[in-house]
C-alpha cells in the first residue's frame, strides 16, 4: 500500500529530483538492479547509492544477474564496486551462476528478522531441501575462491559476440555478460524461439 514512484532508467539525477520531493521524516527505499537482464546494461550503482544516502533512503539491490559472475568472490556488482556495506538489502539467486534453485536476501540482522517475521510469502514458503542448501553452499564456497569460471564465462561471451559480428547479426553492446539480439518482430521472435 506504499506510494511508488519510478525514476528514469539508470538516471541518478531523476532519482535525486524525485527523492527531493519528500522530507527526511518520510521513509523511502530505492529499488534497482545491478545488471539488467534485457539490455545487459549495468546500473551506475555508486551514484544511485549516494543519492539515496543524501535523502536518507534505504536501498534494495537486485543482484540476481550478477552474483557468482562479478566481484573477486562472486558477490556481484556491489562487491566489484566496493559498495556491499552501503546497500541496505541485497537480493540474489541460487539459480543461474550458483546452479541450484532458490534465492536469498541479505542485510542487517534486524532487517532480516523483520522480513522473516512479516513477509507472508516467506512465512508460507517451504524451506529449501537440505540437499539443495548443501549444493548451494558448495557452489558459493567454490565460486568465492575460483576465478576460472568467471574468466571462462567472459571468454565465452567474447566468442559469441565475435561470431555474431562475423555473421552480421547485430546485438546491443553493453558492459555485462548478456548478449541481447533484438528481433523486433513478435512473429519472427516466436519462429526463432520455436
Amino acid at each position: 500500500k506504499a506510494e511508488k514512484r519510478i525514476f528514469k532508467h539508470n538516471d541518478p539525477a531523476d532519482l535525486d529530483r524525485i527523492l527531493a520531493e519528500y522530507g527526511p521524516d518520510r521513509p523511502k527505499i530505492v529499488a534497482f538492479e545491478s545488471v539488467y537482464s534485457m539490455d545487459g546494461d549495468i546500473s551506475p550503482m555508486r551514484q544511485i547509492v549516494e543519492v539515496a544516502e543524501k535523502h536518507g533512503a534505504m536501498t534494495y539491490l537486485d543482484e540476481v544477474h550478477a552474483v557468482g559472475l562479478y566481484g573477486t568472490r562472486g558477490g556481484g556488482i556491489a562487491e566489484r564496486e566496493g559498495l556491499m556495506d552501503r546497500i541496505t538489502l541485497i537480493e540474489g539467486t541460487l539459480g543461474k551462476a550458483f546452479g541450484v534453485v532458490g534465492g536469498y536476501i541479505t542485510g542487517s540482522a534486524a532487517l532480516i528478522d523483520f522480513v522473516r517475521s512479516y513477509a507472508s510469502g516467506f512465512i508460507f514458503t517451504t524451506a529449501l531441501p537440505p540437499h539443495v542448501a548443501a549444493g548451494a553452499l558448495a557452489s558459493i564456497r567454490h565460486l568465492k575462491a575460483s576465478q576460472m569460471e568467471r574468466m571462462r564465462q567472459r571468454d565465452r561471451v567474447a566468442k559469441v559476440r565475435a561470431r555474431l559480428d562475423a555473421i552480421g547479426i547485430p546485438y546491443l553492446p553493453n558492459p555485462s555478460h548478456i548478449v541481447p539480439v533484438m528481433v523486433g518482430d513478435a512473429a519472427k521472435c516466436k519462429w526463432l524461439s520455436d
